[in-house]
């Protein structure tokens, strides 16, 4: 299914993400957003999660909202 919707930038320059779209994307308050542009699009997707020291997205850990592979967990432990 594919969801449509019309929005109106505010002052600030945000847009609302309507409910239904958040719910089928599995979208809350809190996550994080990829936005990417070119000359005439604006792409926006859920980010994936990855380690926030290397990027990896393998044996991930999540600790106070923020990802940790286990590798540089064990480099953290010394």
């Amino acid at each position: 299914m594919i969801y449509t919707n019309f929005r109106e930038i505010d002052k600030a320059g945000r847009i609302v993400i309507s409910k239904d779209i958040r719910k089928h994307l599995n979208i809350n308050a809190g996550d994080i957003l990829h936005i990417e542009a070119d000359d005439n699009c604006i792409f926006i997707r859920k980010a994936e999660s990855k380690c926030v020291f290397c990027n990896s997205l393998e044996s991930l850990i999540e600790f106070q909202g923020k990802h940790i592979c286990s590798s540089c967990l064990e480099k953290i432990k010394g």
